[in-house]
């Protein structure tokens, strides 16, 4: 089993009963540290330094037992533009658009932006919408896939379609 996946199974469950959301596990090799990187999301509210230390107080014990080589635990947020990791994500995400780049070019497309339609877990696919088509990927085809944000309208004001508080996430006040 892999490390992500047995960590996930263990820590979920706490992540859960402190009333966070987990996004994703990965272990990855960075430089010449192996790097424990634990996402969280809070149901659409905000999530502070205090919450990401929070976690990573509440799991590091069980990831301890459960690791036997030397590892940094890094938790943190999901961001305002999410990867998408996995099926769990890209269902969580139907309906919303995201940013697509292909290991190879399909359907005439190879880096584009699309609107998540439904999500086939047999066939371990999302069915996305571009330029008014449906077309169907396979997750193992996706280098990568994170959801959009409008900066630009942000920026400039337009607030119609955009939270601003979002953006004062370091603005304990709001």
């Amino acid at each position: 089993m892999k490390v992500e996946v047995k960590v996930e199974e263990l820590i979920e469950p706490i992540i859960q009963n402190l009333g966070f959301e987990l996004e994703y596990v990965e272990f990855v090799k960075e430089g010449s540290n192996n790097v424990l990187r634990v996402v969280i999301d809070k149901n659409g509210e905000k999530l502070w330094v205090d919450d990401c230390e929070t976690v990573s107080r509440a799991i590091e014990d069980v990831v301890d037992k459960n690791i036997s080589q030397e590892y940094v635990l890094e938790v943190s947020s999901a961001g305002l533009e999410r990867q998408l990791k996995n099926l769990k994500l890209y269902k969580k995400y139907t309906g919303k658009e995201i940013h697509i780049k292909l290991f190879k070019k399909q359907n005439d497309l190879k880096e584009f932006n699309a609107v998540i339609k439904a999500v086939n877990e047999e066939e371990q696919s999302v069915i996305v919408e571009v330029d008014n088509k449906e077309i169907e990927i396979h997750l193992k085809d996706i280098a990568t896939a994170y959801t959009t944000y409008d900066f630009d309208s942000a920026l400039k004001g337009n607030t119609d379609n955009v939270n601003l508080n979002k953006l004062n996430k370091f603005n304990k006040n709001n």
